[in-house]
């Protein structure tokens, strides 16, 4: 199964939208392919563009600056 880790912690911290970056890597998924994706939040409105772009996802909390978002692309 395909796995694509991105951590955008730094992008954010410099003020870098980092959304063009996660959609370049969300078009290499393949079907059942995971995006692990490390933020200083939650990234909410991700969430339902995530979902429009057939993928569901689940939020881990490892401290309150540091979350981790796992996107799969549903076959």
């Amino acid at each position: 199964m395909q796995t694509i880790e991105l951590d955008v912690r730094e992008d954010i911290a410099s003020k870098n939208d980092p959304f063009h970056k996660i959609m370049t890597e969300v078009g290499n998924l393949t079907d059942g392919g995971k995006l692990i994706l490390h933020t200083p939040f939650i990234p909410k409105p991700l969430l339902k563009v995530m979902e429009g772009k057939g993928c569901n996802h689940n939020v881990k909390e490892l401290s309150t600056e540091h979350y981790i978002t796992t996107f799969q692309k549903i076959e």
